[in-house]
């Protein structure tokens, strides 16, 4: 396949709780982007041996319509998009709900849009270098976002954000054991494995394509995060000049908290769990990138790694 009949220009593959709802919601409104309505395709992680939600794994439109649950989602999605006047949404609704999931269907659901285009899945930090294989094949050329957080404060927020869906949910209603189990799940464990997901995708696509980005950076400097993302996405100059024209008219979304998880403080002995847990693999980031590697390490740790570079670097090459 070559560029002329690539349609995906990027894919987000995680991290969960790390700023892709982030990303999401401000590529959306970001000038050259075109960004469909579902945020989480799960369309490479479908297989139900990946503890996510496997939206798409029944893939005949037959299997599925049966279901009055289904359906009262697609009824919704489609009225809601009529209500909204926004007719473009109505027809990816449609091809949403009602087609048989395959290559051909997923690469059509993109051929609808112009500009940059892609999908941001955060699941697809636990790809297999199999299916991780058939991501290239659909699209060779497509760019890699991978946005990280010190994974023991993203373990925890990901605890948060399960329990943020019970309503008054406080801590002392859960033992330790459950949160232990779901610290040390599969699903969370592949979450949180960094140096998993990047040898993965880094034995398959160039390193040249995968920008890594940080959650910290969403704090620190959004605007210039995002404006980061976007020349490396895009090697367009009309639509690099477009993005830089309306930062300078008025102020994009950045700061913009998306999907936030309730507020709890960690119990100390969690605290201490993951802190053990993940210690190895933050200094071996921390060691070969520094920056904000090193400065997970210093806040969690009270060490410094022996790679002397501290400049905090919104994004980071792995070439």
């Amino acid at each position: 396949m070559n560029k002329q009949q690539t349609p995906i220009t990027f894919w987000g593959i995680g991290a969960q709780k790390a700023g892709t709802s982030w990303l999401y919601y401000n590529l959306s409104k970001t000038p050259g982007f075109s960004i469909p309505p579902v945020k989480e395709f799960h369309y490479f992680d479908r297989d139900t041996k990946y503890p996510s939600p496997n939206i798409l794994s029944i893939t005949k439109t037959r299997d599925r319509v049966f279901s009055i649950t289904y359906l009262i989602k697609a009824v919704r999605a489609i009225l809601s998009s009529v209500f909204r006047g926004n007719f473009h949404n109505i027809g990816f609704f449609l091809k949403w709900y009602f087609s048989n999931y395959n290559d051909n269907w997923y690469l059509s659901i993109f051929n609808r849009y112009s500009g940059s285009k892609g999908e941001i899945t955060p699941s697809y930090s636990m790809l297999s270098k199999d299916d991780i294989s058939k991501m290239y094949n659909l699209s060779p050329d497509a760019k890699l976002i991978f946005m990280l957080r010190n994974p023991v404060d993203r373990a925890w927020s990901h605890f948060r954000h399960i329990k943020k869906r019970i309503k008054g949910f406080k801590l002392e209603d859960v033992q330790e054991k459950e949160i232990i189990e779901f610290i040390q799940s599969e699903g969370q464990e592949l979450r949180s494995n960094y140096l998993r997901t990047i040898e993965n995708f880094t034995s398959v696509f160039p390193k040249e394509q995968i920008l890594v980005g940080f959650y910290d950076a969403i704090i620190d400097s959004p605007e210039q995060l995002l404006e980061e993302v976007v020349q490396f996405i895009t090697i367009d100059e009309q639509s690099n000049k477009e993005f830089n024209q309306k930062s300078d008219e008025e102020d994009l979304p950045t700061k913009e908290i998306v999907n936030k998880s309730i507020e709890l403080d960690c119990p100390p002995e969690i605290l201490n769990l993951l802190k053990e847990k993940y210690h190895d693999m933050i200094l071996e980031l921390a060691n070969q990138y520094g920056g904000y590697f090193n400065k997970w390490y210093l806040e969690t740790y009270g060490k410094n790694s022996v790679n002397e570079n501290n400049r905090l670097q919104n994004t980071i090459h792995l070439n």
